[in-house]
């Protein structure tokens, strides 16, 4: 038995919000006074994600912030602007196709990255949830938001620990938790921590297709497997450890626990709970054959 660890990369812990908006969609504010917003929050990547285009702001990166290129897609159910939303990464041409199944396989051949937003997000006259059978229905995405202002953080949980679960251990789907940023009200309600040895968008990428990355709404923390056991350190007051079938295996009231997982498990995952409502979502720690 072997516990896959998607931490064991080099590089520092890094802030990154991977979904914002600008004046190019429905955003308050123009591209350079989002980037400095970020940038002065000590943010490492910041990918702006306005609605059905693509803004493109690489431009107002410098060696120590990075703009990743983005869109949020919407998913026509059972016409635009009505349907689900689609984040994608790292694109910069709007991907195509009329079904999410189509627009996640052009965002992989753009070498971008796609996951679900606010799953339960119940915008756009009801249209906006991602139901749970239609998020298992679907293959390829890489990631879950686990937390948004708009949506429900424990069901999208739910949902993100069966996608989990689905893609298996060989294709990482992380949680994502973001502020969704539109206006004042919505900054730094939630963002990513990714493992990543430079602040450039292939380091970005590595980390996140390997699942070297944790959601927060505050909480710090350090996760990573030493001689099989999953270890934590964090700020937060209480640690929680659940296997892939969502069973509450250990529970601690302090900012550091170790958990050893059994084959059974299938995975292990982690969330740390702060004193007042913070809350952290580890990657998944899979247990696999040796």
């Amino acid at each position: 038995m072997h516990v896959l660890d998607p931490y064991a990369v080099p590089g520092p812990d890094r802030k990154a919000q991977l979904h914002c908006h600008t004046t190019g969609s429905d955003g308050k504010h123009a591209p350079e006074a989002v980037v400095e917003r970020y940038r002065a929050a000590g943010f490492s990547f910041l990918a702006i994600t306005d609605h059905d285009v693509v803004t493109e702001a690489a431009h107002l990166s410098d060696t120590g912030f990075c703009v990743v290129s983005g869109v949020e897609m919407t998913v026509a159910k059972p016409f635009r602007p009505l349907g689900p939303h689609l984040g994608c990464l790292m694109v910069h041409t709007l991907p195509q196709g009329k079904d999410p199944a189509t627009v996640l396989r052009a965002v992989e051949e753009r070498g971008g990255l796609a996951g679900l937003n606010h799953p339960s997000w119940t915008g756009n006259l009801w249209t906006g949830r991602w139901t749970p059978r239609r998020a298992l229905g679907l293959r390829g995405y890489r990631f879950v938001e686990v937390y948004n202002p708009h949506s429900d953080p424990d069901r999208d949980t739910r949902i993100w620990v069966e996608a989990a679960r689905a893609h298996g251990p060989h294709h990482p789907v992380f949680p994502v938790a973001s502020d969704d940023f539109h206006h004042e009200g919505q900054f730094g309600k939630g963002w990513v921590v990714v493992r990543a040895q430079e602040v450039a968008v292939q380091s970005l990428r590595q980390a996140l297709l390997r699942g070297a990355v944790y959601a927060t709404t505050g909480p710090v923390a350090r996760f990573g497997v030493k001689d099989g056991v999953v270890t934590v350190e964090t700020d937060a007051s209480r640690l929680r450890f659940y296997d892939a079938a969502g069973h509450l295996k250990l529970e601690v009231r302090r900012g550091m626990a170790e958990y050893e997982p059994v084959a059974l498990d299938g995975f292990v995952r982690v969330e740390c709970l702060g004193r007042a409502s913070g809350r952290a979502w580890s990657a998944c720690f899979w247990v696999v054959d040796a």
